[in-house]
């Protein structure tokens, strides 16, 4: 394999990890290969009429030494898998899909922008008048390279996207099901025995509508006597910048985990989970989980035993001892 190919597949492979990481809500985005600038926002939501035509602006800053020469290019993207990684469609396996979206926007020619220079570029997205209700998806690549540079400039570019996620008005489904509520251990396995926190407590939640849904909510863990003793976040918080709820796109299912950790458990807890998404809808499921330390269990159990078992051959001595001077002659 040639550096240049090395090179590029390692590229392909960042805008992979940072397209995955705008789906979990981070609200900036750099590319860093020598050629570096940033895009705001990682991530456009928005909403149109069949026929309409929809402009988003990316706004883009230099932060290399040099100026850049940008091109840009759109893809298509599904659900790769339960962890919200999405798969970019590089060719045009996608375009038959009725949750296409890469041909609909209206990409400028290549153009340059000069070091620590910000610009605001605007994209028409044309939406068909036959086009089907319900969500659509593609992401808005951008690569930079040295303007004028050689081969091996070119293959050292940076690509970097915004994801762009857009709801054709029409007849809109939305409904999700949970596939799957438990307790696991650290590697997502089932399991509802522990000896003690930290536990995963794992949603696996299927979009079954044609829009992306956003659920979320929270997990409550009661005691064996229906005591409330911790209440976890579940997918996000609508509320928090930093934490915002992760999409799942229609006809996938993703994965949710929380984890409840430092905490003194003994016994049988029940974990509730609820969740909401849409215009309310609501998603509620339960689940029960033992805690129960067994190995500490044990080995008091085995001090306590050998206690026992010291204490009755002291006494035995003992005993013998006393019978035996009782039977002693008197000096």
């Amino acid at each position: 394999m040639t550096r240049g190919m090395t090179i590029r597949n390692l590229s392909v492979f960042s805008l992979v990890v940072m397209v995955f990481t705008m789906l979990f809500g981070v609200n900036t985005v750099s590319a860093e290969s020598g050629q570096a600038f940033s895009i705001s926002p990682p991530v456009v939501e928005l909403k149109a009429n069949r026929g309409d035509e929809a402009n988003i602006t990316i706004k883009l800053t230099n932060l290399s030494s040099g100026p850049l020469s940008i091109a840009v290019e759109t893809n298509d993207f599904g659900a790769k898998n339960e962890t919200g990684e999405p798969n970019i469609i590089f060719d045009d396996s996608g375009k038959d899909s009725i949750y296409t979206l890469k041909d609909w926007v209206v990409i400028p020619n290549d153009f340059t922008i000069q070091s620590k220079e910000t610009r605001s570029v605007t994209f028409p997205i044309t939406i068909p008048a036959n086009a089907e209700p319900g969500g659509h998806y593609g992401v808005i690549r951008f690569t930079g390279t040295t303007a004028g540079g050689d081969s091996q400039q070119v293959a050292l570019s940076a690509s970097i996207g915004s994801l762009v996620l857009l709801q054709v008005n029409g007849t809109i489904t939305t409904s999700a099901s949970i596939e799957d509520f438990y307790t696991a251990n650290a590697d997502f396995s089932k399991n509802s025995f522990f000896e003690s926190s930290p536990l995963q407590v794992v949603s696996r939640i299927k979009n079954t509508g044609n829009v992306h849904i956003k659920p979320t909510g929270t997990v409550e863990i009661t005691d064996m006597f229906g005591k409330k003793i911790s209440t976890i976040r579940m997918n996000g918080d609508p509320n928090d910048e930093k934490n915002r709820p992760g999409s799942i796109l229609p006809q996938s299912i993703r994965r949710f985990n929380s984890e409840l950790k430092d905490m003194q458990l003994f016994g049988r807890y029940t974990a509730t989970m609820k969740l909401t998404y849409g215009d309310g809808k609501t998603l509620e499921k339960s689940t029960e989980v033992w805690v129960v330390p067994y190995r500490q269990i044990l080995i008091v159990l085995a001090v306590l035993a050998i206690l026992a078992v010291g204490l009755v051959f002291g006494l035995k001595r003992y005993n013998a001892y006393i019978i035996k001077k009782a039977h002693s002659p008197k000096q």
